[in-house]
């Protein structure tokens, strides 16, 4: 008995020796599982429009189990403008505004490349739309392996550059995502992604139809939060709860909007033949086939918002925080609703099988993105998170007459943040963006680095020896 003691003890000082001189480097072997060695990992999960709110419904245990058992989560995240789905997903990736990586909203136009809309599985693999470098190319260049369940971009080769494993867009049951993720984590070490990505609509889908309330969205509340439960149970089935990071985010939030606050938009200027509109729920953009007459289609535009809930704007007198002037795709003049409007047209309501599809109240975004309707969420749990060594800084108090629960919250981000984050949570060196940089001390690298690493050592010293 003494022998094993002394040979336990031996084992451990260098085991410990080790950690604390490992070198931050990306790629390297940090934990194992009792079977198996597991580099940084990261796992990031998108829930498209899911409101930073809503976990104050009790609908989501889940996702608030996660935080009450030592993770992290931001009071809210602030999306970039506009506050749509492709824009803030590929921020979330790069790092950068719109405006930087290009792609400026859902729909939009290229005086070179024409017409870009989210809905043409085409432009989704053309690189020539997508700007930046998201961080499958930045894991890649420094060593790492990359996966993605239908993230935005992830088909477009940017750089040269897919993630090296790729689930297209396409639709598939929830739980065969996160089945897909877990096999990508079950491969070998040398070939097992350290960044995995992961997309989730289901929310959106449905607020989009009955707005942020009702039976059939708080379903896909609940439906959503049982599957982040799922991937949960996946790690803790493989033991690596205390090894792999999970990083749940969203992409924007939700405004409901009733069918009363319909702004038909070719009755508010009936010369609709004056410019291409690409894009009009909430906010309609506008390129003139004669960019000559934008001063004077402005002016019309002006005039005719006098009184009502919405704002005509060219392109160069936008709020600055937007940081949405400096790209030939941004459409010279925006007409934006106050928050609960949106546009639409009469052509295209209610004969649209998208607008005949809502209800008396439905769901839209793309609002000024400092609207509280449009924050989103940050959570994070796993070695690169615990709630005093995380790269958030230290919870505190934070007050918000939306946030019912009394609890810790770190401070609120920015979404163009996260990309800083995963990167310093997998070593990696970040390319060039526009988000806040986060860098942990040395003595929490090694904090964490112990905690997950060295139960590993005890499991493989435990299996020897008994």
């Amino acid at each position: 008995m003494a022998f094993k003691v002394l040979v336990k003890s031996t084992l451990l000082l260098l085991a410990l020796a080790s950690v604390v001189s490992a070198k931050r480097t990306p790629g390297a072997i940090r934990y194992n599982n009792g079977t198996h060695d597991f580099k940084d990992t990261v796992i990031m999960i998108s829930i498209d429009g899911f409101r930073y709110d809503y976990m104050e419904r009790g609908l989501t245990p889940h996702l608030a189990d996660m935080v009450k058992r030592g993770g992290v989560q931001a009071a809210y995240m602030t999306p970039s403008f506009p506050s749509v789905t492709f824009s803030n997903q590929y921020s979330l990736v790069t790092g950068l505004h719109p405006e930087s990586h290009g792609i400026v909203n859902n729909q939009f136009y290229d005086p070179e490349l024409g017409e870009f809309s989210h809905r043409d599985k085409a432009v989704h693999k053309n690189p020539k739309w997508w700007g930046g470098e998201p961080l499958w190319v930045t894991a890649h260049k420094q060593g790492l392996k990359s996966a993605s369940v239908m993230w935005v971009g992830s088909e477009a080769n940017v750089q040269g550059k897919n993630p090296d494993y790729l689930m297209p867009f396409k639709v598939v049951h929830p739980h065969e995502k996160v089945d897909q993720l877990m096999a990508w984590l079950d491969l070998p070490v040398e070939e097992r992604p350290s960044l995995l990505l992961g997309y989730f609509s289901e929310v959106d889908d449905v607020s989009h139809r009955t707005g942020a309330s009702g039976d059939k969205f708080n379903e896909a509340l609940g439906i959503t939060d049982k599957t982040m439960a799922y991937l949960q149970d996946q790690l803790t089935l493989r033991n690596l709860t205390d090894i792999v990071n999970v990083v749940y985010v969203s992409d924007h939030g939700m405004q409901s909007v009733p069918r009363e606050r319909y702004i038909m938009f070719d009755e508010a200027y009936p010369n609709m033949d004056d410019f291409r509109v690409v894009g009009s729920d909430p906010v309609v953009t506008l390129y003139p086939h004669d960019y000559s007459k934008v001063p004077e289609i402005y002016e019309q535009l002006k005039e005719a918002s006098q009184g009502q809930p919405w704002k005509a704007y060219l392109k160069e007198d936008l709020p600055q925080e937007f940081h949405y002037q400096n790209s030939d795709r941004i459409a010279p003049i925006i007409c934006a609703p106050e928050s609960g409007y949106t546009f639409c047209t009469t052509k295209k309501y209610p004969n649209s099988k998208i607008w005949s599809e809502r209800g008396d109240v439905s769901g839209t975004h793309g609002y000024n993105n400092t609207d509280p309707m449009m924050r989103a969420i940050f959570i994070a749990h796993g070695p690169k998170f615990r709630s005093t060594t995380s790269a958030l800084g230290a919870p505190t108090e934070y007050q918000d007459k939306n946030i019912n629960t009394p609890r810790e919250l770190h401070r609120p981000i920015k979404l163009v943040d996260v990309y800083n984050i995963v990167a310093n949570a997998l070593d990696l060196t970040p390319a060039p963006n526009n988000g806040t940089k986060f860098k942990t001390s040395k003595t929490d690298y090694i904090h964490d680095y112990i905690r997950g690493s060295i139960r590993g050592h005890f499991r493989k010293i435990h299996s020897l020896l008994f």
